[in-house]
């Protein structure tokens, strides 16, 4: 059974057999119910004078499992509220509450989240890499607002991500470091050690990432976070979901065509890293292990 809440603004008292017979005259015939088993699908749960002399009436009703497919089920509650709309002396009407939607919004959460945690994770690998730390200075480099202050300490002792802490939009603004002005130059020249235009040049430079494939794989993913962030601010603001911003989601998420979807996406940065990498790796581990082997040997 789907619970629908609603909030209706209003002139004049509603009643039970009005909203009732709304209903009826929409799904009574089609799946043989009588008046009063749909007057029980109703409850008030308040009705309240404004100072202007309007009423606010708050209202649930629960539809049972009638039709099997949710679009059929959704144009019920559409077109009952619709109805509503047109009586004498409403207002306005606001869905407040479905569990429509609710359970819609509940199964593209798990994939916003699972996504969400895999690019932060590519992104901490990124930034590891061009040997910065997640912080105030990072972010001011980049010109990147954060969503809300940011406790280091905390963060360190919940082993948590700083990028919990910006906003969606701003996971691709990494490509390019943000222009200085003169007095951050100013700065850097009085920094001990820069005693040449060299080393100045180098100074400018750290502040962005060090690798062109990084700055790809973040500029491969800019056009596929919008239609992610549309999904995730409906479902965080219990919006209505749009067949049109389903699609585009599907398309952003999943390949199409020749267009690589961002799952693929963070697979082949991972499959490519590993390996461009991985005779380093080797080496080095193998380097490591020698040492202690050797180690050993001078103990014994």
């Amino acid at each position: 059974m789907e619970t629908i809440k609603i909030q209706i603004n209003h002139k004049q008292p509603l009643t039970l057999n009005i909203l009732a017979t709304i209903l009826y005259d929409e799904i009574g015939e089609e799946y043989d119910l009588s008046l009063e088993e749909i007057e029980e699908y109703f409850t008030f749960l308040s009705s309240i004078l404004l100072p202007n002399e309007t009423f606010i009436t708050v209202l649930e009703f629960n539809i049972p499992e009638l039709v099997t497919r949710e679009t059929s089920l959704k144009s019920i509650i559409f077109s009952f509220l619709q109805s509503v709309e047109n009586l004498e002396g409403i207002i306005s009407i606001t869905k407040v509450n479905d569990t429509i939607l609710q359970e819609k919004a509940f199964e593209f959460y798990k994939i916003i989240i699972d996504l969400e945690m895999d690019m932060r994770n590519v992104l901490t690998y990124i930034i590891t890499y061009s040997n910065k730390t997640i912080n105030e200075e990072l972010f001011k480099n980049f010109g990147i607002d954060k969503s809300e202050k940011l406790e280091y300490s905390h963060m360190k002792e919940q082993y948590e991500n700083g990028f919990f802490y910006i906003y969606f939009n701003h996971y691709a603004s990494f490509t390019q470091a943000q222009k200085l002005k003169a007095d951050k130059i100013a700065e850097f020249l009085q920094e001990p050690g820069m005693s040449s235009f060299e080393r100045l040049k180098n100074r400018l430079n750290d502040r962005g990432l060090k690798e062109d494939r990084h700055i790809d794989f973040i500029a491969s993913i800019k056009t596929k976070l919008r239609p992610l962030e549309k999904i995730r601010n409906s479902i965080m603001h219990i919006r209505n979901i749009s067949d049109t911003t389903v699609r585009n989601f599907e398309m952003a998420v999943e390949d199409n065509g020749v267009n690589k979807g961002i799952k693929t996406l963070i697979s082949d940065f991972w499959n490519n890293e590993n390996e461009i990498l991985k005779q380093k790796t080797f080496m080095k581990l193998a380097e490591i292990e020698i040492r202690n082997v050797f180690k050993e040997i001078d103990e014994n």
